[in-house]
C-alpha cells in the first residue's frame, strides 16, 4: 500500500466508521443489540465465502489466532459497543472510543511491537484533550452506557495490538470474512432471539450499510492500513471518526453541538496531523518519514 492508496483508504474508514455510529444507533432503537451484531457478522461472513474459500488458514494454529481475533474485534467489541449505543448517545460514544489509539500506542510500546515517536504521544494527547472537551460538555449520556464505550474502547485497542503482533497471513475480506464467522458464533450466546429475522426496513437498511460499508469495505481496509504503517499510527485517524459521528448526529438525530464541541473537534484534527507529522514542534528529525510498504 502506497501512501496516496493509505490516505484515501483511511479517509473512506473514517467517513464511514463515523456514520456507523448513527446509523447503528437507529438499527439498534428498533432490535437487539446482540442481535443486530449477529445478523450483521452473519450476513458479513455469507457474501465473505468466494474470499474466504480462496484464502483460508492453513494450520490449526492461524485458525486459532483468527477465532482469537474474531472473538475479540467482533464479539467483544461489538457488542460492547452496540450496547453503548443503544444507552447514551451516538456522540459520546464517538468521543470515548477515542481513548482507544491511546491505548494501543500504550500496548504497543510496552510490548516493544512498534517504534512510537513523541509526536504520536504528543498529538494523542492533544487529540485526548479534545475528547474530554468534547464529551464535558454532551448532554443527555448515561454513566452505564458511557462506561460501555470505553470497554469498546479498550477492546479496539487489545483488537489492533493482536491483529500487528499476529500478522495472519489471511488478507482483505478473506480475513473480515474469517473473523466475522467466528464473531457470529462467539456472540450467539448473548442474543435474545426477539425477532428472528430482521424485516423491517429501520432494522434492515442499517444492518445492509454495516455489512458493505462498515464491515467487508472498512474493516479490510483498516486491517491493510494496520498491517502496512502499524496499529498505533493508524489509530490515530480515529481521532477524526467523533467529527463525523457529531455532525450525523447532529443532522440525522438531532443531537445538539456547542461551541465547546466545535473547539474539541478542532483539538482533535490538530492532534491527528501532529501525530501524523503535519505540524512539528522542534526541528525536522534526521531519519525520513515513515514509509508504506506495498
Amino acid at each position: 500500500m502506497n501512501a496516496r492508496g493509505f490516505y484515501f483508504g483511511m479517509s473512506l474508514v473514517v467517513l464511514s466508521w463515523g456514520l456507523n455510529y448513527v446509523i447503528t444507533k437507529i438499527g439498534v432503537g428498533h432490535f437487539a443489540p446482540a442481535d443486530f451484531v449477529f445478523w450483521r457478522f452473519l450476513a458479513t461472513t455469507t457474501l465473505s465465502i468466494p474470499w474466504m474459500l480462496k484464502n483460508r488458514p492453513k494450520t490449526l494454529r492461524e485458525y486459532g489466532k483468527v477465532g482469537i481475533l474474531g472473538l475479540v474485534g467482533v464479539s467483544s467489541y461489538q457488542w460492547a459497543f452496540t450496547q453503548a449505543l443503544h444507552r447514551t448517545l451516538a456522540a459520546n460514544v464517538a468521543f470515548l472510543f477515542d481513548v482507544s489509539p491511546l491505548m494501543t500506542l500504550a500496548g504497543q510500546r510496552l510490548l516493544r511491537l512498534r517504534a512510537s515517536t513523541p509526536g504520536m504521544f504528543v498529538g494523542a494527547g492533544v487529540s485526548l484533550a479534545g475528547v474530554s472537551l468534547l464529551v464535558g460538555t454532551s448532554r443527555g449520556g448515561s454513566l452505564q452506557g458511557d462506561s460501555l464505550a470505553l470497554l469498546a474502547a479498550l477492546t479496539w485497542a487489545v483488537f489492533t495490538i493482536l491483529t500487528d503482533k499476529f500478522r495472519v497471513p489471511v488478507k482483505g475480506i478473506a480475513l473480515t470474512g474469517w473473523m466475522s464467522l467466528f464473531g457470529t458464533l462467539g456472540v450467539m450466546p448473548l442474543m435474545t432471539w426477539q425477532g428472528a429475522v430482521p424485516n423491517n426496513l429501520s432494522v434492515a437498511l442499517p444492518l445492509g450499510y454495516t455489512v458493505v460499508f462498515v464491515t467487508i469495505m472498512g474493516l479490510s481496509l483498516w486491517q491493510n492500513a494496520v498491517l502496512s504503517v502499524g496499529g498505533g499510527k493508524a489509530s490515530l485517524y480515529l481521532y477524526l471518526i467523533p467529527v463525523i459521528a457529531a455532525m450525523a448526529g447532529w443532522v440525522i438525530l438531532g443531537e445538539s453541538l456547542t461551541i465547546f464541541e466545535g473547539l474539541g473537534a478542532i483539538l482533535i484534527i490538530f492532534g491527528v496531523s501532529l501525530a501524523e507529522g503535519v505540524f512539528r514542534l522542534g526541528p525536522p528529525p534526521s531519519a525520513p518519514r515513515a514509509t508504506y510498504p506495498d
